[in-house]
């Protein structure tokens, strides 16, 4: 018998005509031993996947926000840049 692995749920019997190739494609790739077990296995990564999709979508609204509430940055990014490898050349040639 075939445990989900998100514990108890409603199980309900399904009568669906669904591409034989596919199934076992599944199967293998999964390492499912039967095709109800694939089949949840496959819905559970498409869950699983929307949802992480979704995560990263509110974390980059999240960033876009905090964003434009610093405003705009009035020294050059790439200074920043250009002073942290020289600190480091430095650190490099006195640490030798």
């Amino acid at each position: 018998m075939y445990i989900p692995a998100r514990g108890v749920v409603m199980l309900r019997d399904k009568h669906l005509r669904l591409d034989q190739a596919k199934i076992a494609e599944v199967k293998r790739i999964l390492k499912a031993r039967t095709d109800t077990e694939a089949l949840d296995q496959a819905l559970e990564q498409v869950i699983q996947a929307e949802r992480e999709r979704l995560r990263r979508k509110r974390v980059a609204q999240r960033l876009v926000k905090l964003r434009k509430s610093l405003g705009r940055v009035g020294e050059d990014p790439a200074e920043w840049v250009r002073i942290a490898r020289r600190e480091k050349s430095l650190a490099n040639d006195s640490g030798s």
